[in-house]
């Protein structure tokens, strides 16, 4: 299951990794902690490479 850790991402943005992920398993609503939908989530690792804060984890 890919995570996102709250403590690594500063969440005053909108997450760049939402434009990498491929099957759009990842929203956030304004500004706040992105979400993994783990239902559309494949585990590529795209959104964990891409990350620049290091917040996307497979856990």
């Amino acid at each position: 299951m890919i995570t996102v850790d709250k403590n690594l991402c500063p969440q005053n943005h909108a997450c760049p990794a939402i434009k990498v992920c491929s099957v759009g398993a990842i929203s956030q609503v304004d500004n706040d902690l992105p979400i993994i939908d783990a239902e559309k989530c494949i585990e590529c690792g795209q959104c964990i490479q891409f990350c620049p804060m290091k917040a996307i984890k497979l856990a």
